[in-house]
Parts: C-alpha cells; structure tokens; sequence
C-alpha cells in the first residue's frame, strides 16, 4: 500500500465516521441522540486522526531506520535491528537499546513505537522494500551473531 492508498483510506474512514449516528431507545421510542453522536464521532476522529499520522511518520521513521542500520558502519545498527526484530516478530523489546542510540535514532525509534501502537496496517509490508528488506537485514545481524 503506497502513501497515496493509505490516504484514500483515512478519508474513507472520516467519510464513514461523518455518517455515525447513535441511536437511543428501542423500537418505536428510538431516537437519535445528537449530543452522544457528536460526542462519538469526535472520538472516533480523535483516534483516526492520531492513527494516520503516527502510522505516515513511524513508516518515515522506519525507512530511515533500516537505511541507518544497512550501512555497515552505523554504530547504532545493533540497537536498531534489536528494535526492528521486536517489532517484526513480536518479541520482547529490549529497552536498553532506547537509550544507546544519539537523539535523531531515538526519535526515530520512539516514532517506530508510535507506530506500532497505532497503525492499522503492517508496518514491515509498508516500508519501502517491505519483508524481504527487513528479512534481509535481520538476517545479516543474525547470522553476525549480533
């Protein structure tokens, strides 16, 4: 899914949003409550909106990310790919690695956390290259012995 998908998707989802409706009752003595509907939609806003900017940025942040650690010279790529691995698989996430990067790598690796807390979408299919980048480079540090 490119950047332009994912955005025909988060307007889909306001559109669909701007329809709720919330409806009190039962049967004949239904009625619409427009103070719970508006109270609704704004928090169904709220969390799309959150959702799709902490996804765009946490995949920007991922592409960064991956090309950090794919150069071999990085002095963070084993902190990186230890944040990347916990992500992809699942794993538990070693928190010293947070702390062992400069500034811009941690924001980027917080932004990456971010995003897998919000996204609605696999964060490993959507980064430029997909699996078998991230697969790569896991791999490498893997058999490394990192």
């Amino acid at each position: 899914m490119d950047k332009a998908e994912r955005e025909r998707h988060h307007q889909a989802n306001l559109a669909r949003i701007a329809r709720v409706q919330q409806v009190v009752g039962r049967g004949d003595r239904s009625r619409i409550d427009h103070e719970g509907t508006l109270l609704e939609r704004s928090r169904m806003l709220s969390e799309e909106l959150q959702a799709h900017a902490a996804t765009e940025l946490g995949l920007a942040a991922f592409d960064r990310l991956l090309r950090q650690a794919e150069e071999s010279r990085s002095a963070q790529a084993r902190e990186i790919v230890a944040v990347v691995t916990a992500v992809w698989n699942n794993r538990p996430l070693p928190l010293p690695a947070l702390r062992a990067v400069d500034q811009p790598t941690g924001d980027d690796l917080m932004a990456l956390l971010d995003a897998y807390r919000w996204a609605r979408l696999s964060l490993v299919e959507n980064v430029a290259g997909g699996p078998a980048r991230v697969a790569r480079l896991v791999g490498r540090w893997s058999l490394a012995g990192a």
